[in-house]
């Protein structure tokens, strides 16, 4: 029989375990759970009522990123056996690999940093706003500002764990009351955290407001619930199109939602790539780093490379050679980042044995386990282009780099481009498409590839926006004018 994890709710300090009212769910992978009902605890899970934010609002801030800080700390998967059993938990019902997963728990505790979380919210929102009223000064000094924490509502995506812990980081460092939907492939990391917190400190204002529960999506009772004014003032969503859908049509005026939709991922070569044998190995090491990196779950990850080329014989000769080159990359990462599957993806390889056939139009090469490429003998790119997975990229000659700007949009996150000098050329263009991140391909060692994709100053926007300045209310205190030539000026 499936081992069943007992999963509590966390209510605001309060650890609640499943008991007689426990429900069990299915979850991925065998990974099954259970947890007392959600739907007898809605107003464990809710804050209602504003004023009760008010022990947050007035914590100064240096004080929550002191208590963040050590979270941080506990946060080291060796010592810590509640992350011992979310880390259990989601390598079961998740989609990572055993290294890839314990690289990304490895990074928790950095997200904790005190100088950048210090750097964050101050860049974001800065920390004066947070913690009183600015003064607007110069002819506006009877003008003041404030930052102000909200009630919120965060569905959260699986595929990466990390993302349970930047959501508890950001809702302490914008003072505000959070209630996370965990996801059915990671219910418990979010859980672990706020247990830990409540371990360190159990009466603090942040630990007062953070909440964490699972149900099930298209629970319209629950989100019914949950989703109103009263309870609610801002909704983050991550994942598929169908939950952010369901999400709309609780929606009212006075709830905000941010949607971080499902996002694309692609790369671009140009011409001049060709011109080396060096440049073409240097690209495919590129070009496996970051359709690689987590075992290509993440949105960040490459599934199209649109390669600027001719569709003779000749032209397409020399991109199956950067595919080959790019599969042969895939042994070189190491395995915190990417690793071959232990079982393929029977819907993508039916996907390509059918076009396979079609060797008039199409050149494929690998399989899901260890990694394949599709190469297009035409401008454009394969209909199952969204099912692209487990390592296996469709290469598109292109006349032009440009001519990609017709694939560009607000779905597009992140485009690795190479060589380095058709940056200029393009960057401006496709920042008005859509995308939302441009990086570099170049390197040529998966670490320094991956860490030039990655390595973003504190504050950095998040597809396109700023989540964290977004999440905040943001107030106007006018006293009376002091001035008599300010009022004349009104006047007038």
């Amino acid at each position: 029989m499936a081992q069943v994890f007992d999963i509590p709710i966390i209510a605001r300090g309060r650890v609640i375990m499943p008991g007689d009212d426990g429900v069990h769910y299915k979850g991925r992978g065998g990974a099954d759970f259970r947890q007392a009902d959600p739907h007898k605890h809605i107003h464990d899970l809710v804050l209602g009522d504003t004023s009760r934010m008010r022990d947050l609002h007035d914590t100064p801030m240096a004080q929550i990123i002191d208590l963040l800080a050590e979270l941080g700390k506990r946060l080291h998967l060796d010592d810590n056996a509640l992350l011992q059993e979310s880390f259990a938990l989601a390598l079961k019902a998740g989609g990572l690999a055993e290294p890839i997963l314990h690289g990304v728990y490895d990074a928790l505790p950095r997200m904790f940093d005190p100088a950048m979380m210090t750097a964050l919210v101050d860049k974001t929102i800065g920390l004066a706003y947070l913690d009183g009223w600015v003064a607007s000064g110069g002819d506006y000094e009877s003008v003041s500002i404030r930052a102000v924490g909200t009630r919120q509502l965060h569905i959260t995506a699986g595929n990466v764990p990390v993302v349970a812990a930047m959501t508890i980081a950001r809702a302490g460092l914008t003072k505000s009351d959070i209630l996370i939907k965990s996801p059915s492939n990671d219910p418990l990391t979010a859980n672990a955290i706020a247990r830990t917190l409540i371990e360190i400190a159990p009466d603090h204002p942040v630990t007062k407001h953070v909440a964490v529960a699972y149900w099930k999506g298209g629970d319209d009772y629950m989100d019914s619930q949950v989703i109103r004014t009263s309870r609610i003032d801002k909704i983050t969503a991550w994942g598929g199109m169908s939950s952010v859908k369901h999400i709309q049509k609780f929606l009212t005026p006075g709830i905000d939602l941010t949607a971080l939709n499902p996002k694309y991922s692609m790369s671009m070569i140009g011409r001049a790539t060709f011109a080396s044998e060096a440049a073409v190995d240097e690209a495919a090491v590129g070009l496996a780093t970051l359709a690689g990196f987590y075992n290509q779950t993440a949105c960040a990850n490459t599934r199209i490379v649109y390669v600027e080329s001719g569709t003779d014989d000749a032209s397409i000769e020399q991109v199956v050679v950067l595919g080959r080159k790019m599969v042969a990359a895939y042994a070189s990462l190491p395995p915190l980042l990417s690793t071959p599957f232990p079982t393929p993806n029977r819907e993508l390889e039916a996907e390509m044995a059918a076009i396979a056939l079609e060797d008039d139009f199409y050149h494929v090469e690998g399989d899901t386990l260890c990694g394949g490429f599709i190469v297009s003998k035409f401008n454009d790119r394969v209909e199952f282009y969204d099912k692209l997975n487990n390592r296996v990229v469709n290469f598109v000659p292109v006349d032009n780099l440009t001519d990609v700007l017709k694939w560009c949009d607000d779905t597009t996150q992140t485009v690795g481009i190479y060589p380095e000098s058709v940056r200029s050329n393009i960057v401006d263009l496709f920042a008005l498409a859509g995308i939302q991140r441009l990086v570099s391909l170049a390197g040529g060692d998966p670490l320094t590839v991956y860490a030039n994709s990655h390595h973003m100053p504190p504050g950095s926007p998040h597809d396109g926006i700023e989540p964290m300045r977004r999440s905040m209310r943001w107030v106007v205190n006018m006293q009376p004018v002091k001035k008599p030539e300010i009022l004349q000026i009104a006047a007038e």
